[in-house]
């Protein structure tokens, strides 16, 4: 591939999740995906062992979810930007799932929401159980 042959191709740099979705945005046109490792092997996003936090539950929000991300942060946080992505969250999942992520669900179909780390509510979603990375990509 030469210079010329990328004239006018958005090129992405990464193949973990957000290089991938970045792609799937563009997948109308071609599209050049630059990764210095195996997509479905090595990336780092298909080592990710945890889940995706969003607030599903009857007994959640983002507001609930933001609060508990600042509290865990410590002050690091930038609170503009947590809130982004607290009420971002849950149309992610719906976003993932729709594209074919098989995330864990209970037999009645219904998400299987975890309690971990400094969340108040189940509202880590996994797939696979711990290969919610190798899921995603």
């Amino acid at each position: 591939m030469t210079m010329h042959d990328l004239h006018g191709r958005p090129v992405i740099i990464g193949g973990g999740i957000a290089g991938l979705m970045t792609a799937l945005r563009f997948a109308s046109e071609p599209v050049v995906l630059i990764s210095k490792t195996s997509l479905r092997q090595e990336a780092s996003s298909v080592l990710a062992q945890g889940g995706v936090a969003a607030s599903l539950g009857s007994d959640d929000s983002p507001d609930l979810h933001l609060a508990d991300t600042l509290a865990a942060g410590d002050g690091l946080c930038d609170e503009k930007a947590v809130r982004r992505v607290v009420e971002a969250a849950p149309q992610a999942i719906e976003h993932l799932a729709r594209l074919g992520v098989a995330f864990d669900r209970a037999s009645d179909g219904t998400l299987l929401l975890g309690l971990e780390a400094a969340h108040s509510r189940r509202r880590i979603v996994h797939a696979g159980g711990d290969a919610t990375g190798r899921e995603l990509v």
